[in-house]
Order: structure tokens, then C-alpha cells, then sequence
């Protein structure tokens, strides 16, 4: 008996030892600028996923639904109206709008689930948002670009020191954060403004401006407004081309800034969206719990 009780303490040991040291990590495959992945979710095994943290909720077509979700007991949201989520380019019926937890992998999401139609067989999955909830020191959140690696770590598992850091203003459901922006265009107009910035890993653009934000500080700074048309002379978008651009203490030079078509509100005054490729090969960690974004 002794011996027996001996061996089930050591199995049990070896069990903790190994939910302590283990880590969620998803390969991301990148392709025109935006990052995949395949996950198991809610029991299904390779299931394709868009990596996202610049939106608002899991999102999923009806039929992606009705196979991965409908077991779960999600509350639904009731509305009156029809709504739509909208996009700078697409537009979608939300057909539901739920919330609650899903399980992805090893990890848990908690938060809003919007079905909609039209939509891709891909789950838009907000992955700043999934957890451990058996280990909640797992709290860090890092994306390796040099790699396309992300995985879900400890403090004690990796070093911060060197990393320049970024204040969260939230992280849910998307991470927002403060910085001072320095902007000048190949004319030699410029201007530094402090606000914040949504980095949003679905983005493929390095810095994309909100239009009702930036615009009128852009003209009033004389920064060079380029348009640009289709074959039939309509406008199809508007942008900048940033001979210099600092974020914190970040900087590229030499790329284009897009301008949002549409009147994006997140309620925290964003100027606009910064994307992975501002980073380059660099590496971003996310620590929800220290309100800090750190980057190199």
C-alpha cells in the first residue's frame, strides 16, 4: 500500500510538473500581410483560424457555427434591429450575437461570438483574449515575427528588460495603448501628437489612420494627402507616405499609411491601427495583467 501511495504521489507530481512547464504555442502562417493558424476548437481538431486582436469579438459563418459552437451554451444577445459588422472593405449580417466561453486548444476564450453572413470558413479569433484557466500565471502573450510563432508563457520564462514597453489603456477586447506619434512626409512637414493606437494583428498594413481622428490633424500639419482612383475615376482610398514615422520608441521610414473609408469609434479615441510588419522581424508581448505591451 505504502509503495502504491508512493507511485500515485510521484505520477500526480510529475502531472503538476508538467501543466507548470507546459506552454500553448501556435505556427502562424502569414500570407499578404495577415497571420492563420489551426486550432482545436470546442473538440475540433484543424479548425482554421485568422489570428486577430483588432476585433471585437470570436467571429464565424452560420455554418461554421452550427458545426464547432451550437453544443455550447452560449447566452444570446437579443437586438431589434438588424446589424452589420463592418469592415473598410466588407460588410456582414451579424445573424447572432452571443457570449461566453469556448474552448481553444488548451486555452479558454471568454468574451462576445458573432455569427455572421456572408463569411469565410475561417473562426476570426481574438487571441489576446484566450487564457488558461487551470494556470493563471501563464499571463504573458507573445508573438515571435521572425518565427510566426505565438504562445501563451510566464514572467520567470522570458526576459523583459531589454524590451521598450508600451502603457495598455485595455485589453479586451482588444489591446489599445497610449503612445506619442512623430510623422513627417517626404516634403518635410511633420507633426508629433500623443494618443492612442489599437495593434491590431489582423492589420496588414504597418500604420493605418483612422479617418475621422487623423484627417483634420494631417491637413492642418500640411502633411501630403495622395487619393487613389479605380479605372472609372472613383475614389477607392486615401493615404500618406511616411518618410519618417515613430511610434514610442519605435520608427520606420520609407512606407505607405493607409486612411480608414469608414467612422471607426472604439471609444478610447484611437488615432489609428498598428500591424505586426511595423515591427518586422521583432518580437511583441502582450501582459494584460501589468497593463504593458512590450516590443522590440
Amino acid at each position: 500500500m505504502k509503495t502504491l501511495l508512493t507511485v500515485s504521489l510521484l505520477v500526480v507530481q510529475s502531472c503538476i510538473a508538467f501543466a507548470q512547464n507546459c506552454c500553448a504555442n501556435f505556427t502562424l502562417v502569414k500570407k499578404n500581410g495577415h497571420y492563420f493558424t489551426e486550432a482545436t476548437i470546442n473538440g475540433n481538431a484543424n479548425t482554421p483560424v485568422f489570428v486577430e486582436t483588432g476585433c471585437s469579438g470570436m467571429t464565424l459563418s452560420v455554418e461554421m457555427y452550427d458545426k464547432l459552437l451550437a453544443s455550447l451554451p452560449l447566452d444570446e444577445i437579443k437586438t431589434d434591429e438588424v446589424e452589420w459588422l463592418c469592415s473598410d472593405k466588407r460588410k456582414h449580417r451579424i445573424i447572432k450575437r452571443l457570449r461566453g466561453k469556448v474552448p481553444v486548444g488548451d486555452l479558454m476564450y471568454e468574451g462576445l461570438v458573432l455569427v455572421v453572413d456572408p463569411y469565410d470558413d475561417k473562426v476570426t479569433t481574438p487571441v489576446n483574449l484566450l487564457k488558461y484557466e487551470s494556470d493563471t500565471t501563464a499571463c504573458l502573450i507573445r508573438f515571435n515575427f521572425k518565427k510566426n510563432m505565438l504562445d501563451y508563457v510566464r514572467h520567470e520564462d522570458v526576459s523583459l528588460e531589454k524590451m521598450r514597453r508600451y502603457t495598455l489603456v485595455t485589453n479586451d477586447p482588444m489591446p489599445i495603448f497610449t503612445s506619442t506619434l512623430e510623422l513627417s512626409d517626404t516634403q518635410g512637414h511633420n507633426l508629433s501628437i500623443s494618443g492612442n493606437f489599437n495593434f491590431d494583428l489582423g492589420n496588414g498594413s504597418s500604420v493605418f489612420f483612422f479617418r475621422n481622428a487623423m484627417l483634420p490633424i494631417l491637413k492642418k500639419n500640411k502633411i501630403t494627402i495622395s487619393t487613389s482612383r479605380d479605372k472609372a475615376g472613383n475614389i477607392v482610398g486615401q493615404g500618406i507616405f511616411a518618410g519618417y514615422c515613430k511610434i514610442g520608441d519605435k520608427s520606420n521610414t520609407g512606407f505607405s499609411i493607409g486612411i480608414t473609408n469608414n467612422k471607426f469609434d472604439f471609444g478610447t479615441g484611437e488615432l489609428g491601427c498598428v500591424g505586426p510588419s511595423f515591427f518586422k522581424n521583432g518580437t511583441v508581448i502582450l501582459d494584460p495583467e501589468n497593463n504593458l505591451i512590450y516590443y522590440k
